[in-house]
């Protein structure tokens, strides 16, 4: 069931929800707001009920947005494998 509503197919973080995104000399950081989007709030209600850890698997680009930009190229990939949900800390408002 979980599978079926996370699915399997590839998509743009940064369209999906809101991401905010810290750039200095050596290092580029991304706050992906997951609650930003009403499909991935749902989304996340459900895989939480049913699951105890997850693989996350990503892959980073910048998108090319002229002709001159293309082919986009992968920068890197990371994944994240068995991320235990019970030991997340949530965040203060």
């Amino acid at each position: 069931m979980v599978k079926r509503a996370v699915g399997s197919k590839a998509c743009l973080l940064g369209k999906a929800v809101s991401c905010n995104y810290l750039r200095q000399d050596n290092f580029l950081e991304i706050d992906v707001d997951i609650g930003s989007s009403s499909v991935a709030k749902s989304i996340i209600g459900l895989v939480l009920g049913y699951v105890t850890s997850l693989v996350v698997d990503l892959a980073i680009l910048i998108e090319g947005r002229e002709e001159k930009e293309l082919p986009e190229y992968i920068l890197g990939t990371v994944r994240l494998n068995k991320v235990r949900l019970d030991t997340a800390v949530p965040l203060e408002n």
